[in-house]
């Protein structure tokens, strides 16, 4: 199996591959209408980032990195986060390379480097109810399912966290 990596993206250089991503059936479907979910990951967001995910030498998708904004916690009803709190955003881009263990193997790359480099207190990941795949790849990259919360603008997800120490192979 080729070896999975992340690399930073660069607009100039990854634009159209983020919108073409953003279009695929498949990412659509949880991510919503492309050119929002475009204007949303490049905006400026505290303590944020976003990298490609590799597979050998091919991006195959993208990760993005914020501390969520306490108005949006609210609004959900997640009090319970805890300041500085990172929130990750995935999605496999390349249709055929979802469902090969690529999504969790990139997250657990992306939580020891903001682990490593931020130290956050935690970080949380959220999704659909209705997104089993995502819910085991969070779960498999170490991930604990805490709770179901109402999203106002997206319906019904799972919070997930991990902490320091809690890292699972």
């Amino acid at each position: 199996m080729e070896d999975v990596s992340l690399k930073a993206w660069y607009l100039k250089r990854d634009e159209n591959l983020l919108k073409a991503w953003l279009c695929a059936p498949h990412v659509a479907k949880w991510w919503g209408d492309p050119q929002k979910a475009y204007t949303e990951l490049l905006a400026p967001a505290a303590g944020g980032g976003g990298e490609l995910i590799l597979y050998g030498k091919k991006p195959v998708g993208l990760l993005r990195w914020q501390i969520p904004n306490p108005d949006e916690l609210a609004a959900a009803g997640l009090h319970e986060i805890l300041p500085d709190t990172l929130d990750i955003d995935i999605a496999i881009g390349e249709p055929d390379f979802t469902g090969r263990g690529i999504g969790p193997r990139a997250l657990s790359l992306l939580v020891e480097k903001l682990f490593k480099e931020k130290a956050p207190p935690e970080i949380m990941m959220c999704t659909s109810v209705e997104n089993t795949r995502a819910m085991r790849a969070y779960e498999k990259a170490g991930f604990r399912r805490i709770r179901k919360f109402f999203d106002p603008g997206f319906g019904t997800f799972w919070l997930f966290t991990v902490r320091q120490g809690r890292l699972v192979d």
